[in-house]
């Protein structure tokens, strides 16, 4: 088991503490909102992939390493702890470095509830299934096997050679869908392992919005961030094109949904209060299966149905991936809280700064875990 956080942050020297993050996903917005409110930066890169944050004047430590699970070495931790470190979970963090090397081995303290991390996945006792059901959300329903889908599905499943990518597909039956998986089969898109990690829920019919909220300790509230849309290749990229070329082009290009991007966008105001109501049960059920729950930032990805129900189909305890594509201005209703737009960096920077204003190390002690 980790060292308890909190004998590490007790021994920090609180006016010289350092914001780490690994360096992808939502990186950059940590990064600048650390730097705004005063923080010292430090990014992780994979060797190779470090170009970036060489090129952003945002990072005052890059730390390149060979692999992410590098991160797992006692030296690389002395050296975090070294430098006062508080480290914010994004997706490549919690995929890289994995649940348990985070829950067990990684002795740095963490910005949030790093137990809550492996409840986004879809299988194991732990799971988002369970964790919406726990707060009474509306998500799709699942399928145990796809003879018992009758209508359209939703499959979801990694691929084969590179397991952090989406092989999802839809599919009008579950026949159907059992002839796609052939296909990506042949093509080797997907392999056993790719089977054993599959899931199968129904297709829902709607918008998709990421909705990404903050639960704040500081202020003991909920705040509504921000709002975003995946931009996926290559589905969206065919969905562009005029009809008669996509009917020249069925069977002959496969539709993949990759996530390559976010587009900021708005929803109805008068979608707010079930946008705020999913997000309070959320919280609630955190708390009483993986206390102390929800600290900072988390995102919904939910359906509006066209009789304006919202279906949550996945989730994100930690920092969602599209809050980059809002932080040149800050969240679309950050404003509303503050007295300008803040970014989720500068959001995350804002309560730590707070925390330590109010109530010293014994606040910081309260975010981290």
């Amino acid at each position: 088991m980790a060292v308890e956080a909190a004998s590490i942050v007790r021994e920090y020297d609180l006016s010289s503490l350092t914001i780490g993050v690994v360096a992808s996903h939502s990186a950059l917005d940590v990064l600048h909102g650390a730097r705004r409110y005063g923080f010292r930066t430090l990014a992780v890169a994979r060797r190779g992939r470090d170009l970036a944050y060489r090129m952003f004047p945002l990072v005052d430590r890059l730390l390149v390493l060979d692999s992410y699970r590098d991160l797992l070495d006692e030296r690389v931790q002395e050296e975090l702890r070294r430098l006062n470190t508080i480290f914010v979970p994004n997706r490549s963090f919690a995929v890289y470095v994995g649940y348990e090397g985070i829950e067990e081995e990684f002795n740095v303290p963490v910005f949030g509830n790093r137990f809550l991390l492996r409840w986004e996945e879809r299988v194991g006792e732990k799971n988002y299934y369970r964790l919406l059901d726990e707060a009474g959300i509306r998500r799709p329903r699942t399928y145990r096997d796809l003879s018992e889908a009758k209508g359209p599905v939703m499959v979801k499943l990694p691929e084969a050679r590179r397991r952090v990518e989406r092989a999802f597909f839809v599919a009008g039956s579950g026949a159907e869908a059992e002839e796609r998986l052939g296909e990506l089969r042949r093509l080797g898109v997907v392999d056993e392992e790719s089977l054993r990690e599959m899931s199968i829920e129904e297709y829902v019919a709607g918008s998709h919005f990421n909705f990404n909220y903050f639960w704040s300790v500081v202020y003991g509230r909920l705040e509504l961030h921000s709002v975003d849309r995946r931009l996926q290749t290559s589905i969206d990229d065919v969905n562009r094109l005029p009809s008669w070329i996509q009917d020249a082009l069925r069977g002959v290009i496969e539709p993949r949904m990759i996530e390559v991007g976010h587009i900021p966008v708005t929803v109805r105001e008068s979608l707010l209060h079930k946008v705020f109501e999913i997000a309070l049960k959320f919280v609630e059920a955190a708390r009483r299966l993986e206390p102390p729950g929800v600290i900072g930032p988390f995102t919904l990805q939910g359906i509006v149905t066209p009789e304006l129900d919202i279906v949550v189909y996945d989730i994100a305890p930690r920092i969602g991936g599209g809050t980059n594509s809002v932080m040149a201005w800050g969240g679309q209703y950050s404003h509303l809280y503050f007295d300008r737009p803040l970014n989720l960096g500068e959001r995350i920077a804002l309560e730590i700064r707070e925390a330590l204003k109010r109530r010293g190390v014994e606040g910081l002690v309260q975010l981290v875990t």
